[in-house]
């Protein structure tokens, strides 16, 4: 499923966090519900204190993350994003709209 079918031009219709299961839900305008782990968009973040500026490379070892890493805070950037904040003390990734449905799509694959 590529971005385009959730109509990035526009966020979610709805965002819920699954503390419990540690998963992020976002319902799209179509209908269309992902659900991602916590643990992979913290490690997926892509600010620049956890992905080299110029490369995109991943500076955060995923295994340096916490197992019961739980989500503290959601605040809307704009139309277009999401700041997350974790309960690790990092709060500095913007999660567009497009990365989130990128990362739900190919869970295997880091968008750039």
């Amino acid at each position: 499923m590529s971005c385009g079918d959730h109509g990035m031009t526009s966020p979610p219709t709805n965002i819920r966090a699954h503390q419990k299961d540690q998963s992020l839900e976002l319902l799209w305008e179509d209908g269309h519900a992902d659900r991602l782990a916590y643990h992979l968009i913290r490690s997926s973040c892509p600010c620049a204190t956890c992905r080299d500026e110029w490369t995109g490379e991943r500076l955060l070892d995923p295994a340096t993350i916490a197992a019961d890493l739980t989500l503290q805070s959601m605040e809307p950037v704009g139309n277009y994003a999401v700041r997350l904040s974790w309960s690790d003390g990092h709060g500095s990734g913007l999660f567009t709209w497009e990365y989130l449905a990128n990362l739900a799509s190919d869970p295997d694959a880091t968008p750039s």
